[in-house]
């Protein structure tokens, strides 16, 4: 699936079924530095415009502003919590998110499980170094 649909399907499933995806993206800046984030996208699509993302003008681009980010030319990081998610950094287990709605944390390392009602997914794209995406969905309260 092309990475703009993936965007446009997830925001038709997000209003149906409660959730708050993690999108992980590694990449290079303009200064061919790598740099890479995990994206509370529930919560960028509030503050951006995502039109120009779903028709390609522009690229969805990690910032240091995101739940974690990271340049791995130089060394730099920053960790954000965000209205759905809280970052736990200091775990033996590496970078953890616990979601705030349901308390339940998801574990970002590619070779564990991702946690309850999470899963992780790969995609592949020639945008992007890298792209994961990890859904995480709420459960309703009846």
């Amino acid at each position: 699936m092309h990475f703009r649909n993936v965007f446009f399907v997830f925001l038709i499933w997000g209003v149906l079924c409660f959730f708050q995806s993690i999108i992980f993206i590694r990449d290079r800046n303009s200064r061919g530095q790598e740099v890479s984030a995990y994206i509370d996208y529930a919560h960028r699509l509030k503050v951006d415009e995502f039109e120009i993302y779903f028709n390609g003008k522009k690229k969805l681009f990690p910032r240091r502003t995101d739940l974690s980010f990271y340049n791995w030319d130089r060394n730099v990081s920053t960790s954000n919590v965000s209205p759905n998610y809280q970052v736990i950094a200091e775990n033996a287990c590496g970078l953890l998110f616990k979601n705030k709605c349901d308390r339940k944390i998801v574990n970002v390392d590619p070779k564990a499980y991702p946690g309850d009602s999470t899963t992780r997914t790969p995609i592949e794209t020639d945008l992007y170094l890298q792209v994961v995406i990890y859904d995480h969905i709420l459960r309703r309260k009846t």
